[in-house]
């Protein structure tokens, strides 16, 4: 549908504006136990994600932008990101619905830890993206709309991207550093926190 690819193309627009707003903090993050260029990479990587195809579905448009993100950004949060995006948006098929949602982010999930070998409580975007993913099931089983759904999860989102803080990493160049990060949230986990928070509000501007 022509309102669920607006929709997907407003997304791609403020998950930008949200990295671009937050840079400097994630170059900052990311300098502690890092090279300092997430902030960077993530904002070339959606420049570039905004800039690809916006032709077809929804999906489509996600799909596109994935592709487009992952040969931009640089690095392995790159690669991770746009892999997650690609997936995700080349498995959400129209009419689009919560429970298809979840389906996709779940999709999307399995595509980059295939790709990263991560998992919950590594401090990586997994942290952030896993349990928003759960949370998101089980307001989408509980029949919520995909705006309702998204706005429950976040919170959960929100507490997973906290909780990295706390962390010692275990996989990437932080993780040769290890506890030089401990007390300083996961760059990664935070920007991906940046981007859901950014699509709901538009879901919450665009969806009944």
């Amino acid at each position: 549908m022509a309102e669920h690819a607006e929709i997907a193309a407003a997304a791609l627009d403020a998950a930008l504006a949200a990295i671009l707003e937050h840079e400097d903090e994630l170059g900052k993050l990311d300098s502690v136990a890092g090279d300092g260029d997430h902030g960077a990479g993530m904002a070339r990587g959606f420049r570039a994600a905004v800039a690809a195809d916006r032709n077809g579905s929804a999906g489509q448009i996600i799909a596109n932008a994935g592709m487009a993100f992952a040969n931009t950004a640089g690095g392995a949060s790159g690669a991770l990101v746009g892999m997650f995006i690609m997936s995700a948006g080349a498995a959400l098929t129209d009419p689009i619905d919560a429970a298809k949602v979840h389906a996709a982010l779940t999709k999307g999930i399995e595509a980059m830890v295939r790709l990263g070998k991560g998992q919950v409580g590594e401090k990586t975007m997994l942290d952030t993206l896993i349990p928003f993913a759960a949370a998101y099931g089980e307001a989408a089983q509980a029949g919520l709309s995909v705006r309702a759904a998204w706005e429950q999860a976040l919170p959960a989102a929100e507490a997973g991207m906290k909780s990295t803080a706390q962390m010692i990493p275990k996989r990437g160049r932080s993780s040769v550093l290890r506890e030089k990060s401990l007390g300083t949230q996961d760059p990664g986990a935070t920007s991906i926190y940046y981007v859901l928070a950014a699509v709901g509000r538009v879901l919450a501007e665009h969806c009944p």
